[in-house]
């Protein structure tokens, strides 16, 4: 009679499957930075399975909607039991070897040690008292009209020295609304770099913009002291240029009286010319000759402390970048060198409609940016803020987008992979539903995307402690 070996099979795939079942209680493996995701063969049957990997997503973001995942992500767990991404546990992995001050967000320097982090800043401000410091914010509308900068520069100015509203555009679109400084300006034409049609890629700087004049062309700033105490004045003004062919003349102007004339001969890439005095409350610059010269902007500087230069441009995503020649970059940067480089861009980059593919090309394309911005700016910090709240509306009220959260996870792997700082704004403004709040509290538009004057003072007072914290705890 033939032997009946159904009932051994039986025991061996029970066998099986109980030893799979415990290794799903093994602890989970880590090499390098990255955690091997666990075995969990019930993984399709639990709403909050550690073990998403690169296959099918889409069915278990679904299952966890507030935790927003990347193509070649997976989700861990943190040491509370809670599902995070990976980016989280890097981060969070980080943030727990720097500096904790009740209420305070701190910034999570990702460098290891490397001259991008915040350590080169920090050495930075133990000079205020003998030279600038600089510090450029790029960002979008969300701080057009130095809004943030603008409360940044005066609480850093007032602790480190300093005067004077920094970097301008010659024209600006919000120009009136800029409270540090009355800006006029007759006879010129601007070129942003997000009208592609129009921008020539090699006049590219960090700037976004360049602009052409005409004979007589001139720009006009006045220190105001109306909000900000420290704009009021400076100690010198700086005019800069780029050109391919021809020649210019220009006069600088200052309180109201001519002080120089300078000849400015074909220079390419970029180019400035200075004039100081002990206390200056306006200069205008007039261009008398123009001959294939290009016009980048004028500053309001301080000898020695903090220079707080404000970036924002409508509209903007930060794409500009992708087309910033090392060349343009490092001749910007030798003639206005940054202690500190801000990166702020979000508002345009989630919206609704997004998918993970629109976050892996930011993902992609700002981290080339940053490594192209690290070669030719050794000695410079970069901090990354994460997205500020955004709002939606929904059939229970405002919520936060979610694509404001697949995007703040995407920054932190641009920081990671990077190795530059990261500052999550979102957690700092206090996470979910907070633009909800200040829109309640008169600090953020009916938008729920935008915030005041007042709400973006609260955020640079944020800033501002995150950064003293760093600094005071190297």
């Amino acid at each position: 009679m033939e032997k009946n070996y159904l009932n051994r099979v039986v025991w061996v795939v029970l066998a099986v499957v109980l030893v799979l079942l415990a290794l799903y209680w093994l602890p989970e493996v880590t090499v390098g930075q990255w955690s091997m995701r666990k075995i969990d063969i019930l993984a399709d049957l639990r709403s909050d399975s550690a073990s998403l990997a690169n296959g099918d997503s889409t069915a278990r973001k679904k299952a966890m909607p507030n935790v927003p995942m990347l193509e070649g992500s997976y989700l861990t767990h943190d040491k509370d039991g809670n599902v995070i991404t990976v980016e989280d546990s890097i981060v969070n992995a980080v943030a727990m070897q720097g500096p904790h001050k009740d209420g305070v967000e701190s910034i999570v320097d990702m460098s290891a040690g490397g001259s991008a982090g915040m350590e080169t800043f920090y050495s930075a401000l133990d000079s205020a008292s003998k030279r600038p410091v600089r510090i450029a914010v790029l960002g979008d509308s969300y701080i057009e009209s130095d809004l943030m900068t603008a409360m940044l520069r005066e609480l850093l100015q007032e602790r480190f020295g300093g005067t004077g509203c920094g970097y301008l555009p010659i024209t600006s679109m919000t120009a009136k609304s800029r409270v540090t400084v009355n800006q006029t300006f007759e006879g010129w034409e601007e070129y942003k770099a997000i009208e592609y049609n129009r921008y020539q890629n090699s006049f590219n700087t960090i700037t976004g913009n360049y602009f052409t004049a005409s004979r007589g062309a001139w720009v006009s700033m006045v220190g105001s002291d109306y909000y900000y105490s420290r704009t009021a004045t400076c100690t010198n003004s700086s005019f800069y240029y780029m050109g391919e062919t021809g020649q210019a003349r220009v006069s600088a102007y200052i309180n109201g009286g001519l002080s120089q004339q300078f000849v400015l001969d074909d220079y390419s890439p970029v180019a400035k010319v200075t004039v100081k005095g002990d206390t200056i409350k306006s200069v205008k610059w007039v261009v008398n000759d123009v001959s294939g010269m290009v016009f980048l902007g004028a500053s309001m500087d301080c000898d020695k402390g903090v220079i707080v230069d404000n970036f924002g441009m409508r509209s903007a995503r930060g794409l500009h970048l992708n087309n910033l020649t090392e060349r343009n970059l490092a001749a910007f940067h030798k003639v206005r060198p940054y202690d500190l480089i801000i990166i702020m861009y979000g508002l345009n980059i989630a919206g609704k409609g997004k998918t993970d593919k629109d976050f892996i090309a930011y993902c992609n394309e700002m981290t080339a940016n940053f490594e192209k911005m690290k070669r030719t700016m050794p000695s410079t910090s970069f901090l990354l803020v994460g997205c500020s709240d955004r709002a939606e509306r929904r059939s229970d009220g405002f919520r936060t987008m979610g694509s404001v959260l697949a995007l703040i996870q995407a920054q932190k792997r641009v920081a990671i992979n990077s190795r530059i700082s990261f500052w999550n704004l979102y957690e700092a403004m206090g996470g979910e539903g907070s633009i909800v709040n200040m829109v309640n509290n008169g600090e953020a538009a009916r938008d729920y995307t935008h915030v005041t004057r007042k709400g973006s003072d609260r955020i640079a007072h944020w800033l501002y402690d995150a950064l003293m914290l760093g600094y005071e705890n190297r």
